[in-house]
């Protein structure tokens, strides 16, 4: 280990000259010779070759950082630390830690655009986690406590009043998930990327967003759907868009479930009008980032051969539309239909609502799950079945009225159990009565069977038993006859012996 100044040549003056810093001069194990510039006071440089010393003998030999040391590095600057870490004396997190937030969530958002995520969803995301960080005065990786963010979270969904003295309504459950999913997610990269030791949100939840659900879809039946298109065939233009166009369009969202973005990017070369009428979606424009070919009705077809006729394969089929002016365009359809955006309870039909619509339509037509959710292109059958798939007005009606009909079931009962005798009793005892009488006719007819037979041999085959000897076959049932064997059999099995139950009935009761 040395401290020295080193000198070089200024290439303007040709003269030579000695550098500000001092540098420092250490061996690792393998004797290679590493060199790191210090500062310009020669005592801190010299504090600094030591400890520089102190920590590859640690590292060397496997042993724990001494706690003067341990401070001693939280507090070097950046450049310092990252030459460290370079050099392999520092783990990747003891860097990571002298970082603030901002950039850590600045290269988040880097990572998360070269994995394929669309600009926005990496926007959306960055934004979230460092709109929550700022709220919460987090500075550093280190300052994050899962309590601050939870209390943060429960603040935002709280109603408001703004200067002017009106409501402001806080986050809804589902978007304070939002918010928190995308914390950890940040956190989880992190922990991966060997920036940080620990998650500490990584036992947050999610709250229940079905107890505060402010925006469900709903369905149209099928005369209120024709009402929306003959309502757009007939309407005036809209935002640059004919009334036809726009029928096509509500037409060809319900029959693909294609989203808002996927139709505006459609061309006319991306649709197959042949034998077998298909739409592909490219991968650039697909939420999934995966391409898709999705069938088409051969009616659809025919309308769409019509209107792409005079149209350049490379021309955008909707060349108006974008997610702005469809949420408009329908609402604007829904009311000169006379259908209202929102009912009674809430719910609500807008453009995504089409897609809704599709999928619901599919399980009510019988279409098993998994070809719904390839029609989807959902990765998960849950979203499919349970956030897409809709119950159509009536068709809860009609499952309740498959049920069995348990009227007359008991009015069946109560004839049957009249004609054995048990009038005006509750069902429970007019069924109790039935077994009764069945069970005492049946105990009469074995023993009347049985009277005036003094022995008998008997034999058991194939659960049933068959008297042998005078009188007629008489077949016992099998529990019965394994019930009774101690008293009908003897040891030899051969020769019955007299019971009481059977030579005195009255007994049996």
């Amino acid at each position: 280990m040395r401290i020295y100044k080193p000198t070089y040549l200024n290439r303007k003056t040709r003269e030579t000259r000695t550098t500000a810093k001092f540098y420092i001069e250490v061996r690792d194990p393998n004797r290679r010779i590493l060199r790191l510039p210090a500062f310009t006071d020669k005592r801190a440089s010299e504090t600094l070759a030591r400890n520089v010393q102190q920590l590859m003998d640690c590292k060397a030999s496997s042993q724990h950082l001494p706690v003067e040391l341990t401070r001693w590095i939280e507090n070097l600057p950046p450049h310092i630390l990252t030459v460290l870490t370079r050099w392999g004396l520092l783990e990747a997190y003891t860097l990571a830690a002298s970082k603030s937030l901002d950039e850590h969530i600045t290269d988040w958002h880097a990572v998360l655009l070269a994995r394929g995520n669309t600009e926005k969803h990496a926007d959306l995301s960055a934004n979230r986690v460092k709109s929550l960080t700022e709220a919460c005065g987090f500075k550093f990786y280190g300052d994050i406590s899962a309590a601050k963010v939870q209390q943060e979270l429960a603040n935002r969904r709280q109603d408001k009043l703004d200067d002017a003295g009106h409501l402001v309504r806080g986050l809804s459950i589902q978007s304070a998930n939002f918010y928190l999913s995308c914390l950890k997610s940040f956190c989880r990269w992190m922990l991966f990327d060997g920036r940080a030791t620990m998650n500490p949100v990584a036992y947050l939840g999610g709250q229940n967003a079905e107890m505060d659900r402010r925006h469900t879809r709903r369905m149209l039946n099928s005369s209120d759907f024709v009402k929306l298109l003959i309502a757009a065939e007939s309407g005036p233009n809209r935002y640059g868009m004919s009334g036809h166009e726009r029928a096509l369009i509500y037409e060809l969202a319900v029959t693909t479930g294609l989203r808002v973005s996927e139709l505006a990017s459609l061309t006319a070369g991306a649709f197959s009008l042949g034998e077998l009428p298909s739409v592909t979606v490219s991968a650039k424009s697909a939420k999934n980032r995966k391409s898709a070919t999705l069938p088409l009705r051969v009616d659809m077809a025919m309308k769409l051969a019509t209107y792409l006729a005079t149209k350049l394969p490379t021309a955008r089929v909707f060349a108006r539309l974008n997610k702005f002016n469809a949420a408009r365009i329908i609402r604007l359809d829904l009311k000169a239909a006379g259908i209202p955006y929102m009912d009674v309870n809430g719910n609500v039909f807008d453009f995504h609502a089409l897609r809704h619509q599709f999928i619901s339509s599919l399980a009510a037509a019988g279409v098993h799950p998994r070809t719904a959710q390839e029609l989807a292109r959902h990765s998960d059958i849950k979203l499919t079945m349970n956030r897409y798939t809709h119950v159509f007005r009536g068709e809860l009606n009609k499952a309740v009225a498959l049920l069995p009909n348990y009227t007359a079931e008991q009015a069946w009962q109560t004839t049957s159990t009249a004609k054995n005798g048990t009038d005006n009793l509750t069902p429970i005892e007019s069924e109790t009565a039935h077994n009764v009488i069945h069970k005492s006719e049946s105990c009469w007819a074995r023993c009347w069977a049985r009277e005036g037979a003094e022995t008998r041999s008997c034999t058991e085959s194939d659960g049933v038993m068959v008297q042998q000897g005078q009188g007629e076959a008489n077949p016992l049932n099998t529990r019965e006859s394994r019930d009774n064997q101690g008293d009908l059999l003897q040891a030899d099995g051969g020769t019955r012996t007299c019971n009481l139950r059977f030579t005195k009935p009255l007994l049996c009761h």
